[in-house]
């Protein structure tokens, strides 16, 4: 380019490099400003998902932004799709209003030319800042995903249940079905897509961290081992933050009191050992809603554009699916 940025796919060699820049772009919340620190690990959340690229912005070496797309599948109007989901957008301030996002944003659809229905993104409402990337694309639905978090301390409760094993993948299948298999965006689970989801790097998520009883099942990813993240309140408090993620929850008809055991299960073994948030995804009029937010200590709304798909004419009555590791 003639101002001498330039654009590239970043390597684990560059993994100080991201987290120093998302160090140094907080993003705006309803609570206040949030700083994710990924640590040494920038890449470990990117394990997770599918099929994904990091893309780093430069001016004569010096590091200007980072943005990230990963490619996977959802079902949308009961249609399947591939999507190109664009997260982890972080620019300095000291960067920004220089088209740096628009421009990655650019590479990185060039990248996947031909290999996706539509790119999709989440933006916090109350995130003014990011929303005015997006003022201008089209099909942004009308149903708001919710980011639950819960205090662990506040909602901690006895053991309830076993970790999964492989010949559970069926019944987890079956839960988790039973809840989303209506949103758009879910790919109903087979057990293989168990396998393959619980495989891509095991370490972090894998059978063990599911935990089921007979009629519910609740995954959780324990994420504040690799990554912390730290809320500079708007009156001037600063809060570290230690928390853990629920990537798969579900339950047969019937079961939701076996499922709100699990949840307070798991906080109460994240509780012992020092993480002190578990956060999961809901959407307005989901079944599950009332109970998950009445466990709920939080709860931030998010926007949610799929510019080159329309939204369906139920999405307010099917909602939502967030996967978290796509998040």
């Amino acid at each position: 380019m003639s101002d001498g940025i330039t654009i590239r796919v970043a390597t684990a060699a560059d993994a100080s490099i991201l987290s120093d820049l998302e160090r140094r772009s907080p993003i705006l919340t309803s609570s206040g400003w949030l700083i994710i620190d990924r640590g040494d690990d920038y890449f470990a959340a990117a394990r997770l998902q599918e099929d994904v690229t990091i893309l780093v912005a430069e001016r004569d070496g010096e590091p200007l932004g980072v943005f990230c797309g990963a490619l996977h599948d959802a079902v949308i109007g009961d249609v399947p799709r591939r999507v190109l989901y664009i997260h982890h957008a972080r620019i300095p301030p000291e960067h920004q209003r220089q088209g740096l996002g628009h421009r990655m944003a650019a590479e990185l659809a060039r990248r996947y030319e031909g290999r996706f229905d539509t790119q999709y993104w989440y933006i916090s409402q109350a995130n003014t800042i990011s929303q005015g990337f997006a003022r201008r694309a089209p099909n942004r639905w009308p149903v708001t995903p919710l980011w639950l978090h819960c205090r662990v301390d506040a909602i901690a409760g006895p053991p309830v249940g076993r970790s999964c094993v492989p010949a559970d993948a069926a019944d987890i299948a079956a839960m988790l079905n039973a809840v989303h298999g209506r949103e758009h965006m879910y790919v109903p689970a087979t057990p293989e897509r168990l396998r393959r989801r619980l495989s891509r790097d095991a370490a972090q998520y894998s059978w063990s961290n599911l935990w089921r009883t007979e009629r519910a099942v609740v995954g959780v990813w324990l994420q504040g081992e690799r990554i912390v993240s730290i809320l500079r309140r708007f009156d001037g408090t600063v809060v570290e933050r230690r928390g853990a993620a629920v990537l798969d929850y579900g339950c047969l008809p019937g079961a939701e009191d076996e499922l709100e055991a699990l949840l307070r299960a798991w906080a109460g073994a994240l509780a012992a050992r020092r993480f002190d948030s578990l956060s999961l995804f809901t959407w307005p009029g989901a079944p599950l809603e009332p109970l998950l937010r009445a466990l709920a200590d939080g709860v931030e709304a998010f926007d949610f554009w799929t510019p080159q798909v329309p939204v369906p004419d139920d999405a307010w009555e099917r909602g939502v699916y967030v996967d978290p590791v796509y998040f």
